[in-house]
């Protein structure tokens, strides 16, 4: 009766070594045995790849959305006045406050470590300046979620090249940023010097 149980197990410690542990987070792993990157999760599930640096060269290729598909957006022009956290800040424009999440990011929550560097870093970046915020959605607590900007610079992407912020991968439209990410997390920038314990993702740690 033993050696079915041996079978079983011997079977078991191929399969893990082939499939190379758990998903990484972009929602795919190693596979030894056939040695490829494969995704099961995320903006590339299902799909195959050779490694997964030709997997972040794939993602880079694709651009943001054009100026025309922008054109049809709703538009919100004005001074920052608050900043809440490191991916939520308050536009003034008319005499009105609209208050921004900023799109395709995620931040630490303000009692996560490096929550308040995050914020700071926001405030250093647009508080009490001109902005422009292209809307995508607004989010079920009525606030405008859009794509800011700076003069030229890309909020949104700031943020993750100085290790500020994770890409957002629920809600990812500009796959490019995935390749910011890559970056920041190999230089160890920001939050990726922080020890891999307090490195929790905010979606994850919200949900504890």
């Amino acid at each position: 009766m033993k050696w079915p149980l041996i079978f079983l197990l011997s079977a078991f410690s191929a399969l893990s070594y082939g499939h190379g542990g758990g998903l990484d987070s972009y929602g795919c792993h190693n596979n030894r045995r056939e040695a490829s990157y494969q995704c099961h999760d995320g903006a590339n599930a299902g799909k195959t790849y050779s490694s997964k640096e030709e997997m972040l060269r794939s993602i880079g290729a694709q651009s943001e959305p054009s100026d025309h598909q922008q054109s049809n957006l709703e538009v919100i022009q004005g001074k920052v006045v608050t900043i809440t956290d490191g991916d939520t800040a308050t536009i003034l424009m008319n005499n009105t406050q609209y208050k921004i999440r900023l799109a395709e990011i995620d931040t630490p929550e303000r009692a996560q470590p490096y929550g308040s560097k995050s914020k700071e870093i926001l405030s250093g970046l647009i508080f009490g300046k001109e902005v422009t915020a292209k809307v995508q959605d607004r989010d079920r607590y009525g606030r405008y979620v859009a794509r800011l900007y700076q003069g030229e610079v890309d909020v949104s992407r700031e943020m993750v090249q100085q290790g500020a912020a994770w890409v957002y991968q629920q809600y990812l439209r500009d796959q490019s940023l995935l390749l910011v990410e890559q970056e920041a997390r190999d230089a160890k920038r920001g939050l990726w010097s922080l020890p891999e314990s307090q490195n929790v993702p905010p979606w994850k740690w919200r949900s504890k």
